[in-house]
């Protein structure tokens, strides 16, 4: 059975404090506090957000402040009261609210396909310490799914979460085999279906989400156009797209790593910001799955640039990223019901779901 649910995610910088806290440690609190069915904290490597700073690990002088991504789900009830805790102590950032369907239970009865041809993303969250063939669970649920035909699946390690209301939190010097992790995967909704029987014994007490999503290219091949949405439904409440681009660090775009000159050109084009999350193993259309290891020369792991802006936005934008993608990557599109910036002058209210239209 799928449960309505709701994705509450704020993007912010990992220095960001509140009350002389870091806002990641307040954050999660109030996830602890409000017993979340799972929360994650991911670091990203790169990326900008409202002051157009720019942050990346590549360079040390503009490494002191990275991106971090808190990604809570619940249901509407329980994200609802968690969030007025969270606006009331963001300091700067932004916080989006994005509708999802809620698997915890009972996975092999679940049905994903309302019509033929519908894509969907599958993120699944749950603790890293199954093993499968002397193995991290997570190196076989990457296997079955792309034997299960995804376009793409990539595995994002949390360093602070929460699973069934549990806090898990990471430790220096420790396995932290009970911290969540995050397999996204995006694909045809029956694969999604006929593999999520088979992933879900590969984590520890694991939670899915099922979203909607529209599939744009796949290593430079123009499979669906951009959702043409307006900026704000029929009640006046804003709409807000989201572009992901799937790639591997070492694909290459205009002669620099694909991932750094999307965020330059982003940077460059007036973007209202983005942010991106380096994963540990995963694939990509036809390419074989790449991992990080310790004893690799040249790492090559998966990389997600997560950018949320408005859909007019997004439309004068897109030349510019069908360029940057042009042989490489999957790039999908999802549309956002509602987000809230946060500053130090922005108002600190409650932020409504808008209706979005039927594309």
């Amino acid at each position: 059975m799928i449960e309505p649910g709701i994705k509450l995610t704020t993007y912010f910088e990992e220095r960001d404090r509140v009350s002389g806290r870091f806002l990641a440690d307040a954050l999660f609190d109030v996830y602890e506090r409000h017993a979340m069915r799972t929360s994650v904290l991911l670091r990203g490597v790169a990326g900008f957000g409202e002051h157009h700073r720019m942050h990346t690990d590549r360079l040390l002088t503009l490494s002191e402040n990275l991106p971090a991504v808190s990604i809570a789900v619940d249901t509407q009830e329980r994200i609802e009261r968690a969030l007025a805790d969270v606006l009331s102590i963001a300091t700067s950032g932004l916080v989006s609210l994005e509708r999802a369907g809620l698997v915890s239970d009972d996975f092999e009865r679940v049905a994903l396909a309302d019509s033929p041809g519908t894509e969907v993303k599958l993120t699944l969250y749950g603790g890293r310490g199954v093993r499968s063939s002397g193995a991290a669970g997570y190196v076989a649920a990457v296997d079955a799914l792309r034997a299960a035909g995804a376009h793409g699946a990539t595995v994002l390690l949390g360093v602070d979460g929460t699973l069934h209301g549990e806090r898990r939190r990471a430790r220096f010097l420790a396995r932290n085999a009970r911290v969540p992790l995050m397999i996204l995967a995006v694909g045809e909704a029956h694969k999604m279906q006929s593999v999520l029987p088979t992933l879900a014994p590969l984590l520890d007490q694991p939670v899915a989400t099922i979203e909607r999503v529209r599939i744009c290219k796949s290593e430079g091949v123009h499979l669906s156009d951009l959702h043409a949405a307006p900026d704000h439904d029929e009640a006046g409440l804003p709409i807000r797209q989201k572009l992901t681009v799937h790639a591997e660090e070492q694909d290459q775009s205009h002669g620099r790593p694909l991932h750094a000159e999307l965020v330059r050109r982003l940077h460059v084009n007036g973007a209202a910001g983005v942010t991106v999350l380096r994963g540990v193993r995963g694939f990509y259309g036809e390419r074989e799955t790449v991992a990080d290891g310790l004893l690799t020369i040249r790492r090559n792991v998966p990389v997600h640039a997560v950018i949320i802006d408005t859909p007019k936005r997004i439309r004068r934008l897109w030349p510019m990223i069908d360029a940057v993608t042009h042989e490489h990557g999957v790039v999908t599109s999802e549309l956002v019901p509602a987000t809230h910036g946060v500053s130090g002058t922005t108002e600190r209210g409650r932020i409504a779901l808008a209706t979005l239209p039927d594309l």
